[in-house]
Formats: C-alpha cells, structure tokens, sequence
C-alpha cells in the first residue's frame, strides 16, 4: 500500500467500545448464569425445607392426636371416679358394719388419690401440650436440618412422657376395676343383709314368677315348634327352587342343541344347493370341450400367453425409455446453444461497458482526490475553530483515520486499476485470439467492478454509522440538559397504613435493593476473581427474604383453608337441618358411601341406603306390617324410591297422630 506525505502513521489505540461491550455482555451472561444456578439451589432448599416442614406437622398432629386421647382417657377416669365415690358413699350409708365403713373410707380416700393424680396428669398433658404446640411453631419456622433434629428429639422426648402417662392411666384404670369389684361386694353384703328373712308376701311373689316362668318356657317351646315347621317348609321350597333350577338348566340345554340341529339342517340344505350349481358348471364345461382339451391344458396356454404379454410389455417400456432421454438430450443441446449465443453477445457488449467504466473509474478518482483535500481542509478549520474547547481526540483521530483508510484505498485501487489494464495490454499484445482477449477483460472488468462495489458499500456504512452517532451524542447531551434542568418536587399523597399497593411496592424495592447489593457483590467477586467457592452475604440475605414471602403467602393460604373448612361445615349443617325440615329425615353421612335416614316421628328407628351396592337397610319392618309390600311395590316394581320414602313419612305421621 503506497501511503502519501499527508497520511498520518499506525498509531495505538486503546480496546475499541465493540470489544469493551463484548467483555461486558460475557460478565452478564456469567453473573446470569450464577444467578440461575444460585436460584436453582435455593428452589431445592425451599422444598426441601418443605418437605421437612409437612413431616413435622404430620408428627405434630400425630403427637397432638394422641394428647387428645389421653385428655379423654384421664377425664373418662376422671368421671368414673366420681361415680364410684358416689357409690362409696352409698354403700357406706346403706352398710351398718365397721367393716363396711373402713372399707368405704379406704375406697374414698384411694379415690381422691386418684382424682388427685387424674388432676395433676390433666395438667402435665396441658403442659406437654402447650410444649408440642410450641415446639410445632418452632418447627414450623426451622430452617436447616439441625433444628429439624432437635425438634424430632423434643418429639421423641414428649412420645416416651406420653407412653409413660398412658402406663400410669393404665394403672390408674385397673385400680378403678378393683374398686367396682369392691363396691360390687358392699352391695351384695347388703342385699343379703336386707333379704336374710322373707315373709309370706315375697313367697306370693316367688311363686307368681314361677308361674310366669313356666307360661314364658310354654310359650318358648310353641315359638321352637313353630320354628321347626317353617324350617322344614324352607327346605322342602329350597328343594322345590333346586329342582326347578335343574329343569330349567336342562331346557336351555335342549333349546341350544335345537338351534344346533336348525343350524346343521340349513348348512346341509346349502352344500346340496352349491352341489347342484357345480354339476351344472360342469356339463357347460363338458359342451366346450368337443377338441378333447382339458382344463388344464387351457389354464397352461394361459399362463404361457400372459409370460409372453408382460416380456413385450417390459421391451416397450425400455424403448419408451431410451425416447424420452433422446429427446432430454436433444433440449439441452438446443439450450446449450442458445447460451452460448448469449454469452457471445454479452462478451461483445462488456467490450463497451469496460470502456465507459475506464472513463468513469477516472472520474470518479478525480472526484475522491478533490474530497479527500476538501475534507482535510475542513478538519483543519474544526481544529482552529475547537482550540478554545475541549476536544474529543479519540473522535478525531477516529475520523482522519478514516479520511485517510479511504484515500489510501483509492490509491490502491488506482494502482491496482493501472496494473489490470497493463496485464491486459500485454495479453492482447501475446494473445492475438480476439475471443481470449475478450474472455480475460471481462474477468478484469469483474474484480474491479465487484471491488469497487465493496469500497462503496463500506463507504455508506461508515457514514450511517457516524451520522448515528452523532445523532445519540445529541439526544443524550439533550437529556443530560433536561434533567440537570429538571426540579424535583415532593407530592404527599395521604394512604392507608396497611395499602396492599404500598406494601407491594415496599416489597419490590426491598428485593430491589438486595438484587442490586447482590449484583454489586457478584461483580467485585468476578472482578477481584477469587478461586473460592463462596458466595456473598447479600445472595444469602436476599434467599432469606424470598423465604420469608414464601412463609407469608404459605401462612395466608393456611388461614384461607381453614376459614373454608369453617365454612363449609357450616353450610353442611344447614343443609342437613334443610332436608330434615323440608323432606322430614335427618341425613348421617357415612363411610363407604353409606347415607342414613332418621325419621322426624320415629328417632330410634332408621333407615341406610348403600349407594354402592345399590342395598337398603332398615328396622322400620317392626313397626310396620305393610313395610314387605310397600317394598315390593315402590322398590321393586316402580323402582321409585322418593315416593316409597314419602309413604313412610305419611304412615308415620298418620300413625303419631292417632296416638
């Protein structure tokens, strides 16, 4: 490359703003990459957190669950003593022995002993209870695993006080069996004590009891009697069901090898036709065969006759074949043809354009030599003029370097255009075939009109490429004004203390602060490039805070469940009491799909429906004699179950109104 007195030397530049931004684009996508990974981790430790949360809870019910039953256990005991002190202190009134009354006095005082302890196991369980609730809190809000395990070591620790409880309850309750035997005791000292002599009244009444013995084992024997009799008239219609079951087995035996014997008689009936059709095939046969030829002999020259069909078929073909690609053979020639005339005729025309590209290249050299010296001159008088201020001297050196890339490529492409034209002098001197000389200046005439194109195309992207940036160094010098320009003034807008937007907004800038905190951390590790394998505080702070709203919005989901629970059992209390008001029966739901019916008239009588199995269950049948039939009728006969429950509700409300 020939370089002027002008054109200014190769100087250092510092890394252009492209590779700067590169740098910077792999520092984000490293930091992002961190970012995913540090956020990854922190997922799995939410759930495993979690998960270690719903054991504890599952262990926390469990522990509760089983506090709830020794409450019980220890209030049933509770009441059970007082029963018996009650009774102690009838037995003691009743009995007149010194015996009877240390006993009493020893079975009150073991009562109060163990209403005492009854007591103080109710406290230690509301104890352990408030403890368990306390330590469910706690770890409800663990965090790490070692809190888990002094948590399942607390729960561990409450199960083996509650086996102890359970052992003393246990004991508690075989005490209170040795002091029913005991008042069982007392009471039947007294009644021997009260019935050792007996007068002629009682003696009466003894043998009034024996009567109606005997008459109640009478009337045992005619029910047992009975009894046989309808056994044995079971068994003899059990016998009579067998047997017309058998009947019946064997008639639809018989009715199958009916339909058998219909079917063997038609498929018998249809060879005979197919048989006669056959013969008559064969004496047709018989008629054209007057030369002697066998079917065999016909099916042969057939076969012979088609062999020879496809092998002309197949020659065909081929022929077909070798036509069309004569025919390919002879259009491709023709447009090989056709192509070489024009190619002959574009050779003639760029022999012309070549020349009136020569004539323009020059101008055009002129033109750049004149603008290369007018864009210098206008450097030179931005440098006069720019002396007072500061100037951008990465800019400048930016722009003559371009002035200067640009004269030097014109130059170059001068040259390059001087020894083209020379080459081809010296062919068309060696050369004298006029279709070589044409062929090589047209090669020429290509590389330099396709160089010349990529000069002119590199020209107009630097100068967008300028023009775009002074246009964003004016709109950010424009902005820079504006907002050194701008005054800020404080608006008070008057808010709730709790406003969710508020709240909301606390919460977006606080996850902004620690984002930033984070970013700038991550980024000064990466800078300073440390090799261990730590992360900053702020990530650790920031994961805390993502924690925290996860417990918030767990606590808020928690208390909307429970106030829908609340809510629905609600609503399925009234509309229990609906039905019972409206169709007359109180609905118990229970398990196994099972639904039970208690009429408003008749409490201690009920009705079960099986949904499942499609089976009613009920002891109505004892109150009432038509129960059989209205069964048979509504049920079974109609399939209307309503309306068989409706006709109970009016029969006992007809049978309540008569009483």
């Amino acid at each position: 490359m020939s370089q002027t007195g002008d054109s200014s030397s190769f100087v250092e530049e510092p890394a252009s703003p492209e590779a700067r931004q590169r740098e910077l684009e792999r520092q984000v996508l490293g930091l992002e990459y961190r970012l995913r990974t540090e956020h990854s981790e922190a997922e799995m430790a939410r759930l495993a957190l979690e998960r270690e949360l719903a054991g504890m809870q599952g262990k926390y019910k469990q522990c509760m669950g089983e506090l709830e039953a020794a409450l019980a256990d220890t209030r049933y005991l509770y009441e059970q003593n007082a029963a018996l002190e009650a009774r102690a202190r009838a037995a003691d009134e009743d009995a007149g022995g010194a015996a009877a009354a240390e006993r009493a006095a020893a079975a009150e005082e073991r009562a109060r002993a163990a209403e005492a302890r009854a007591r103080e196991l109710e406290e230690a369980l509301q104890a352990a209870r408030g403890e368990a609730a306390a330590a469910g809190r706690a770890a409800a809000g663990a965090a790490a695993g070692a809190a888990a395990a002094e948590q399942s070591g607390l729960l561990r620790k409450y199960e083996a006080e509650i086996e102890r409880q359970m052992g003393e309850l246990r004991a508690l309750a075989e005490r209170l069996a040795e002091r029913e035997d005991e008042v069982a005791g007392l009471k039947a000292q007294r009644v021997l004590q009260a019935h050792r002599s007996y007068s002629a009244e009682e003696v009466e009444e003894l043998g009034v009891l024996r009567r109606t013995l005997q008459e109640q084992l009478a009337l045992s024997k005619e029910l047992e009697r009975a009894n046989l009799e309808q056994a044995n008239e079971l068994k003899r219609l059990r016998q009579r069901s067998e047997s017309q079951q058998f009947l019946q087995l064997e008639n639809s035996k018989l009715r199958a090898r009916l339909e058998k014997t219909d079917a063997l008689r038609q498929q018998l009936d249809d060879l005979q036709l197919e048989n006669v059709q056959l013969q008559e095939k064969l004496t047709k046969w018989e008629v054209y065969q007057a030369d002697g030829s066998s079917p065999e002999n016909v099916l042969h020259e057939m076969a012979l006759a088609k062999q020879e069909r496809l092998a002309l078929v197949e020659q065909v073909g081929k022929l077909q074949l070798d036509l069309n690609n004569m025919k390919i053979l002879n259009d491709e020639l023709a447009l090989e043809r056709n192509q070489l005339l024009d190619l002959n005729k574009k050779y003639e025309s760029s022999i012309l354009n070549l020349k009136k590209l020569n004539y323009e290249i020059e101008q055009q050299k002129l033109l750049s030599f004149e603008e290369c010296k007018l864009l210098r001159q206008q450097l030179d008088d931005l440098s006069e003029v720019d002396k007072d201020h500061t100037p951008d001297t990465r800019d400048r050196k930016k722009i003559q370097t371009l002035v200067d890339t640009y004269k030097n490529q014109t130059e170059d492409l001068t040259n390059e255009l001087k020894k083209l034209n020379e080459q081809l002098l010296e062919r068309s001197d060696l050369d004298g075939n006029p279709r070589k000389r044409r062929k090589a200046s047209d090669d020429l005439a290509f590389n330099y009109s396709q160089r010349l194109n990529e000069l002119q195309l590199r020209n107009k992207d630097l100068e967008r490429r300028l023009a775009n940036s002074d246009e964003n160094a004016s709109l950010l010098e424009e902005k820079l004004r504006k907002l050194q320009s701008l005054n800020e003034k404080k608006i008070r807008i008057l808010q709730l203390r709790n406003n969710p937007l508020l709240k909301d907004q606390f919460v977006k800038q606080k996850q902004l602060t620690l984002l930033k905190q984070e970013n700038l951390e991550l980024a000064q590790q990466l800078d300073a490039q440390q090799g261990l394998e730590a992360v900053p505080r702020s990530v650790y702070e920031r994961q805390q805070y993502d924690i925290q709203l996860l417990e918030d919005e767990l606590f808020s989901i928690n208390k909307r469940t429970t106030r829908l629970k609340e809510m629905f059992n609600r609503k399925s209390l009234e509309f229990i009491d609906a039905v019972n008001s409206l169709l007359g029966f109180k609905l118990e739901f229970q398990v196994g799909g099972k639904v039970k019916m208690i009429p408003c008239f008749k409490t201690d009588r009920y009705l079960i429906a099986d949904l499942q199995t499609n089976t009613l269950k009920s002891n109505l049948d004892k109150v009432m004699p038509e129960w059989d039939a209205m069964l048979a009728e509504y049920v079974g006969k109609r399939q209307q179950l309503p309306c068989f429950l409706a006709k109970i509700m009016l029969l006992l409300a007809e049978s309540s109104s008569s009483q």
